[in-house]
């Protein structure tokens, strides 16, 4: 069959950029485009509790006697609004939105398949009280809704999950509870660890107050008022309160200072949990992987804030490795439109394989395929990190030079940084977040970095707690442009590993469930992680490692929070105390790997 009759029978003008012809037989055993829609609104089931949630069924509007499989899309950003038209709203834009998340459902009916949409409890139109995102009840809940789902006297019994962003960040921890009709699920934005997500190394980041503020509570009470007593709550908030960084902000302490605490109850409990703990590891899959018995399709974009970059391949090489699955990068994540659509083929292919027992090919491909940015070209890797990967020590050297040479003298002056508080400008004067770049010389050749990344920073401050961020960039040829900023990393002072132990290159040693403060002056090693990339660093190019206390974002609605005090950061990076980060450099590829 020719590729175009293929692709015809998938609904597609052309070919996706991530499939590749060499493994595309058994394409044109997908169901085809072929059935009209039905829609049944605000349908009402019961989950184990009593609680009545509304739901939107879109189903096949057939006369054929068959029975179809199941995908359930569960957020709280509310159930009808999830088919909306719209031109996408993307990031950096005042129009933002981020809620049609449930991807393209009339394309999944289409194609045979019954799609189920709840509001949550406390959301929209459905009963109960809302606890906040990806907690223990809507696991349940959830889980409900699957089973709920697969009793349909129109479905067949296997059912899968579908969505980006939130409601792939909950596809995990459901399928950790093991619904017995639940076959198999597709991520797309996988977070593996949650407090990390929202305090990546214990610095905390606003995202969450954007994201909740999104979702139609009408009845809402936070985790915290249902687990601590009163009087536990109280301390509890003051404790937080006192905290200097948090106090310089009108937005944390007046959502802190409501009590009871009913005023953006998520976000409160955010602000409250800042250690890693019981709240976070309740919602984060990292604490049990194992649990997770149905395929997986792992799909990571290339983001700099957030676990995006993380997650999937965390799951990629932890848990119950009898599980099959696969991983993908497709697309970097400002390309990210919505409602979600690039990846519709690849959900349909995946699905009519585990859910209906076609043979699409698509596990015949090598286990993970990446968008190596730089070159923008995708290609077949098997493990991760690559076996093939020569870890390289790229160390800070005196005058912001960065070189795989290590500083021979014992005696070279730190390089200081000087934080300035962001509180104490004045009204009308435009703030630069201060900072320290070190670079490459010019490069001679293509360099490629793909894997996980670590800093190794020799530092001392002069206060008792203190920031880092780390930024890994990609500085192009002096007049072509201003350097990308690939990934991140952050570091609380106070989170740092004490317990000194023999590291791999891509592991860190830090404690994230309690604060022991600097003694200022100190030099200190802090092992940072940076987020997992795939980059080709042209020749002519150079490679950056930026160094500042937070990093003021494009997002301007999604910041980390600043320190609220002046520091001084001493990095040094003399011979004894060398500073450097571990890149993995992967010196070849061979022709095969490469997606056609």
């Amino acid at each position: 069959m020719e590729m175009k009759d293929k692709l015809d029978i998938v609904g597609l003008d052309q070919k996706p950029a991530y499939w590749d012809e060499r493994y595309m037989d058994g394409v044109e055993n997908m169901t085809p485009r072929k059935y009209k829609i039905k829609k049944e609104e605000d349908v009402y089931m019961e989950v184990r509790d009593g609680t009545r949630l509304a739901v939107d069924i879109y189903r096949p509007d057939t006369e054929e006697d068959i029975k179809f499989p199941g995908l359930v899309a569960f957020s709280a950003y509310g159930k009808s609004i999830q088919t909306l038209e719209r031109t996408s709203m993307q990031f950096k834009t005042v129009l933002f939105d981020h809620t049609i998340e449930a991807g393209d459902i009339y394309e999944y009916v289409r194609h045979g398949y019954i799609v189920v949409v709840p509001d949550p409890r406390g959301i929209g139109k459905s009963e109960g009280a809302w606890d906040g995102l990806y907690g223990r009840q809507e696991q349940e809940d959830c889980y409900d809704v699957i089973e709920w789902t697969a009793s349909l006297p129109y479905c067949s019994g296997n059912i899968g999950m579908i969505g980006i962003s939130y409601f792939s960040i909950l596809q995990p921890v459901v399928a950790a509870l093991q619904p017995p009709h639940l076959k198999a699920i597709m991520m797309v934005e996988v977070v593996d660890n949650m407090y990390h997500h929202n305090y990546p190394g214990g610095v905390f980041v606003n995202r969450s107050f954007m994201y909740t503020d999104f979702c139609p509570d009408v009845n809402s009470m936070s985790t915290a008022e249902r687990t601590y007593t009163t009087e536990e709550l109280k301390e509890r908030i003051k404790k937080r309160l006192a905290d200097p960084d948090i106090n310089h902000s009108a937005l944390y302490s007046g959502i802190l200072s409501c009590f009871p605490p009913r005023n953006q109850t998520y976000f409160f409990d955010i602000l409250l949990h800042d250690d890693d703990s019981d709240f976070w590891r309740e919602r984060s899959i990292q604490s049990h992987p194992e649990d997770i018995k149905v395929p997986m399709y792992l799909i990571s974009e290339y983001y700099e804030l957030g676990r995006f970059s993380q997650g999937p391949f965390f799951l990629f090489t932890h848990g119950d490795m009898s599980v099959p699955r696969k991983l993908a990068a497709p697309e970097e994540h400002d390309a990210l439109h919505l409602p979600h659509r690039i990846i519709t083929p690849e959900y349909l292919r995946w699905y009519d394989y585990w859910l209906k027992g076609i043979d699409t090919g698509i596990m015949d491909e090598p286990p993970m395929k990446l968008l190596v940015r730089g070159i923008n070209k995708f290609r077949y890797e098997k493990e991760w990190p690559l076996a093939r990967t020569k870890w390289t020590k790229y160390y800070l050297r005196d005058g912001g030079l960065l070189s795989t040479e290590k500083e021979k003298d014992e005696y070279v002056q730190p390089t200081i940084l000087q934080h300035k508080s962001p509180y104490k400008g004045g009204s009308n004067e435009t703030y630069a977040v201060p900072n320290v770049v070190f670079r490459t010389p010019v490069l001679e050749e293509d360099v490629e970095v793909t894997g996980p990344i670590v800093m190794h920073l020799q530092c001392a401050i002069d206060k008792t707690d203190a920031n880092f961020t780390i930024m890994l960039n990609d500085v192009p040829p002096e007049g072509e442009g201003r350097p990308l900023n690939l990934v991140t990393g952050n570091l609380r002072a106070s989170h740092r590993g004490l317990e000194k132990k023999e590291l791999k290159p891509w592991e860190f040693n830090n404690d994230h469930t309690r604060k022991v403060p600097v003694t200022p002056g100190e030099i200190n090693e802090y092992t940072i992680e940076v987020m997992n990339t795939s980059n080709v660093f042209k020749k002519g190019h150079r490679i950056e490692v930026e160094i500042k206390n937070y990093d003021a974002n494009p997002y301007h609605w999604m910041v980390q929070l600043p320190n609220s005090e002046d520091i001084e950061y001493q990095i040094h990076v003399d011979a004894v105390h060398a500073s450097y980060i571990y890149l993995p450099i992967i010196p070849y590829s061979d022709e095969e790997q490469w997606i056609k």
